[in-house]
């Protein structure tokens, strides 16, 4: 740093030893562009750098690695390194917190316009348009971390190579291929609100007890992280129960992946993060809460369909299926004879561009799009009856009457563990035996002659219904 009006931030003695002005060594921070910002008033605080219009998140070791390479650089002494590298306390959160608290304005999207930062320029997407501005143009702060690693160009995204997987994705189904494209959309633009917020669901449509994967619902996320901040938590690692379970997360997140999450994953307990924003606590430090505006949008990968049904699920998750056109061996590598991403030269990162940024404005037009699935309600019902039970039941003749104790009584036997957790009482398997004929459209009805209760199930000989079941 060459300022000569700026002192150094430390002394020598006359016999030659260094100390530090704590003083001068936060004029040095802040003449560095080191600043801390609350994102509201009830948060503990970031510690940030800024550089022109460019903001990065920055930690303790970080400024700490700043001032070393500084030293060095500017030929200091070696005596001057040794003082700042051996002065553990220097370098603490707390020491730190003496350097200046600002606000910052940031461009984000807003409810019609989606902002992508390039290289090159800021594209300005809207429904209908996409503009490349300068960043001059705007007077407000951007996050670097937020900036795409190369130049927009203008190119014709019909022959993108994503264009073909999303296709591929979608079993070919135009209405499913609108959905995803409206996902992208909904990931891409950043912009949230108070209301209407939900967590994109990606599964397969295969059902099995032990799925493999390998769909591509890894580079379905791996595309979005090309285009926006996205951060993963390994959701077979994950638990609520942590101490610290968002402590990788940092504020600047678009996107966060919970990815290849369990068959019992506790989808109930991101509620409030979808509707009222995350509170994210770093190790050491006070809880940093973002509203729901400032958070970031989720993504829930996953093999099993996740428990939960009524309105407070279904307002708060958005579920899309992929098709089992890739799989353990068939692979995007046999497809493509490359690796997405990975060997794309500039002309095909430019068609994918311009491909997500067409997801974008159909998402402005048109919102988050559904299609009629054909498997997921029957997998929702599977999981809300139990496969056992279930197998139970498809066993019972049409029209022929069972005894409700005798019919329990099967039940049981067919329980590997009589004493599960998951085993339904007697009032629940009467239950779920109605909802079954609910879901199918069967008739069901019951007696109770001498006080014995019987039931009966009545099948029509076709029932279009029934072709929704996968085998």
């Amino acid at each position: 740093m060459n300022d000569n009006n700026l002192k150094p931030f430390y002394d020598i003695s006359q016999d030659g030893k260094p100390s530090l002005s704590i003083y001068r060594f936060r004029l040095f921070l802040e003449y560095s562009g080191f600043f801390k910002n609350r994102p509201n008033e009830n948060s503990a605080f970031n510690l940030i750098k800024k550089n022109g219009m460019f903001l990065e998140i920055k930690d303790e070791t970080d400024i700490k690695d700043f001032v070393l390479t500084y030293i060095l650089n500017d030929s200091k002494s070696e005596a001057v390194y040794n003082l700042m590298a051996g002065k553990t306390t220097t370098f603490k959160r707390d020491f730190l917190s003496q350097i200046a608290t600002k606000e910052i304005k940031i461009l984000r999207d807003t409810k019609y316009i989606c902002y992508l930062f390039y290289e090159n320029g800021v594209v300005e997407v809207k429904k209908n348009s996409q503009n490349l501005k300068k960043y001059s143009d705007y007077g407000l702060s951007i996050w670097k971390d937020q900036v795409i690693k190369r130049n927009y160009i203008e190119s014709d995204h019909h022959d993108s190579e994503f264009r073909t997987f999303i296709w591929k994705i979608s079993g070919e189904n135009v209405d499913r291929y609108n959905t995803f494209q409206s996902v992208i959309g909904y990931l891409v633009h950043s912009y949230k609100s108070k209301g209407d917020n939900k967590a994109i669901i990606l599964n397969d449509e295969m059902i099995s007890d032990e799925p493999n994967g390998r769909s591509g619902k890894g580079l379905f996320w791996n595309a979005l992280s090309n285009m926006k901040k996205v951060q993963s938590i390994d959701g077979k690692k994950f638990s609520f129960q942590d101490q610290f379970p968002y402590q990788s997360i940092k504020t600047d997140c678009q996107v966060l992946v919970f990815d290849d999450v369990k068959r019992n994953f506790a989808f109930e307990n991101l509620f409030s993060v979808i509707t009222e924003g995350i509170e994210i606590t770093y190790k050491g430090q006070n809880t940093i809460k973002l509203p729901v505006e400032d958070s970031p949008k989720i993504l829930i990968t996953t093999n099993y369909v996740l428990k939960g049904t009524g309105g407070s699920h279904d307002a708060r998750k958005f579920e899309v299926e992929l098709s089992t056109f890739f799989n353990a061996t068939h692979t995007p590598i046999n497809f493509f004879g490359h690796m997405l991403f990975d060997d794309w030269d500039l002309e095909e990162f430019a068609r994918f561009d311009c491909y997500m940024i067409e997801c974008v404005k159909k998402y402005l037009n048109n919102g988050l799009m559904n299609y009629e699935s054909i498997s997921l309600p029957f997998k929702k019902f599977e999981i809300d009856i139990s496969k056992e039970l279930l197998e139970c039941v498809e066993t019972l003749k049409s029209g022929q009457w069972y005894e409700s104790l005798w019919f329990y009584e099967f039940y049981e036997n067919q329980l590997i563990n009589k004493f599960d957790r998951n085993k339904k009482t007697k009032n629940m398997v009467t239950k779920y035996i109605i909802k079954y004929c609910e879901f199918y459209d069967f008739k069901y009805e019951s007696v109770s002659p001498g006080g014995v209760k019987k039931f009966k199930i009545e099948r029509p000989t076709i029932n279009p219904k029934t072709l929704d079941k996968w085998n």
